[in-house]
């Protein structure tokens, strides 16, 4: 294990890159340092071209009760944007990263947090998480990431978390399209493996390549979108990691 910071923790096994959200007194709320160490091991991360996937969770009985309320008290219209902006760049910061990035949650995923996950490109759940976006009822908007909701919830669920603050059940929250999986707290870690597994079978290139393709999708049109995708797949042949995967597949076959 290398510890970071203060309040990150980053586990290394192997090729997978555990980052681990670590104020478990406070249910790994937001503060403006954990928010600057997140960001620095995100960095840290996406320079490191040995890793093959991310896995963002929280230590104790949270992933994270969302940004720190005795911060958001002392704002002030002055100081406000800064803290926001930060909290985007965290956001910001997983979507960019190069490889994929899993949100392991476990327990409550409130408010900031869940835009983080939802910044993820998986999520997995356990049966005892619960998710919220409660700003309204605390006198702000949901803001920044927040926007991510409506593509993965669509706009009417989107818009009964938002203007509500309604908590969601695990189940609901698959059932909404907000998480991929939900299982019983003994079997997440294996539900998160089975992902990391499959991506470090793939080719590494082809997986890299695959996200940032998938992230430029999010701001074409369909024609726009088709011819980034016949770019990328011309520009995988650059390399030989195509013709290695592939024979690995005829070997296989022919036993």
């Amino acid at each position: 294990m290398v510890s970071v910071g203060k309040q990150i923790d980053l586990v290394m096994d192997h090729d997978v890159a555990k980052v681990v959200l670590k104020r478990p007194e406070k249910l790994n709320a937001l503060s403006s340092s954990l928010i600057d160490e997140l960001k620095t091991t995100l960095a840290n991360i996406s320079r490191d071209h040995t890793i093959r996937c991310v896995v963002l969770t929280g230590a104790g009985r949270a992933f994270s009760a969302g940004a720190d309320v005795a911060e958001l008290n002392a704002l002030t219209q002055e100081t406000a944007e800064d803290f926001i902006r930060a909290l985007h760049g965290a956001c910001q910061a997983v979507r960019d990263c190069p490889v994929p990035v899993i949100a392991r949650i476990d327990g409550p995923c409130l408010g900031g947090a869940l835009e983080l996950a939802a910044s993820c490109d998986m999520r997995a759940a356990s049966e005892r998480s619960t998710f919220a976006m409660p700003e309204v009822q605390v006198g702000l908007p949901s803001v920044i990431e927040a926007a991510l909701l409506p593509r993965l919830m669509g706009w009417g669920r989107a818009c009964e978390m938002l203007l509500t603050g309604r908590v969601l059940t695990a189940q609901e929250a698959l059932q909404a399209g907000l998480v991929e999986k939900v299982v019983a707290p003994a079997r997440l870690d294996g539900a998160v493996a089975e992902w990391t597994d499959a991506i470090g079978q793939a080719g590494p290139r082809a997986i890299r390549a695959q996200k940032a393709l998938m992230r430029r999708w999010e701001t074409q049109n369909v024609d726009q979108a088709i011819e980034s995708g016949v770019t990328a797949f011309r520009e995988a042949f650059g390399s030989d990691e195509p013709q290695r995967k592939l024979h690995e597949v005829l070997a296989r076959r022919k036993r």
